[in-house]
């Protein structure tokens, strides 16, 4: 199975915000990025989803603190992203919305296990699993990952998997930074998802697709109305 998007590329910008509360960052957000204008704005240069993320603190692999916001974005093309940050007036309002941030572009890893699945009715709650971290090889940390996938896929669905996709990081022209793998899992279970990344049997030989120990983190759907496509 394969992404829905074979020719689209995801963006993540993971930063910590600037209003002195969720809830006021909330009602920034959808006054500037998220107003119709905004919306617009992004749609007419490819901006195909949008979602935010806030840290699952309540969860021992939190991985991010307070304050933090994670947007997890789909576009058609690196070109409409680039066009789009370039304009002066979303570089303002991005500089009201974060003190600092990591906007990264991620390609969908060729040849990678990723899946999607339905979510039950009953099950309305979203949790976004992340891991990133550099690998020697992608194709060598995409058949680690392919293994570990095949083995643990039904208990995962099990406990609450709705989609796993593996990315693979687009750095700029001319930059040799080492290749930089994202994995992603959303989940509609939090004691499921909790229960299934303590499973060494399924996780322990993850770590190999790795150079180095890598970064991982929990996010949920944050309270509130927020102005998501």
């Amino acid at each position: 199975m394969t992404t829905p998007f074979e020719s689209a590329v995801l963006l993540t910008v993971r930063g910590a915000y600037i209003p002195e509360s969720l809830e006021a960052m909330r009602v920034l957000h959808n006054s500037t990025a998220g107003s119709a204008q905004g919306i617009a704005a992004a749609r007419s240069l490819g901006d195909l989803s949008h979602n935010v993320y806030s840290p699952s603190l309540r969860s021992e692999r939190a991985g991010a603190r307070e304050g933090e916001l994670l947007f997890i974005d789909w576009w058609d093309s690196p070109k409409g992203i680039m066009d789009f940050f370039s304009n002066p007036q979303v570089q303002q309002q991005g500089a009201k919305l974060f003190s600092g941030r990591d906007a990264s572009l991620w390609m969908p890893a060729q040849g990678s296990s990723s899946y999607h699945l339905y979510a039950p009715r009953t099950s309305p709650e979203r949790y976004v699993g992340i891991v990133r971290g550099t690998v020697k090889s992608p194709q060598d940390a995409i058949a680690v990952f392919a293994e570990a996938d095949v083995k643990a896929q039904r208990d995962a669905r099990r406990r609450g998997l709705i989609s796993h996709e593996l990315f693979i990081k687009l750095s700029p022209p001319g930059e040799s930074a080492p290749a930089e793998l994202l994995g992603l899992d959303l989940w509609s279970d939090f004691a499921g998802m909790t229960q299934q990344y303590s499973d060494a049997t399924h996780m322990a030989g993850l770590a190999d697709a790795f150079t180095a120990r890598p970064q991982t983190s929990i996010w949920e759907q944050p309270a509130g109305v927020w102005s998501e496509w």
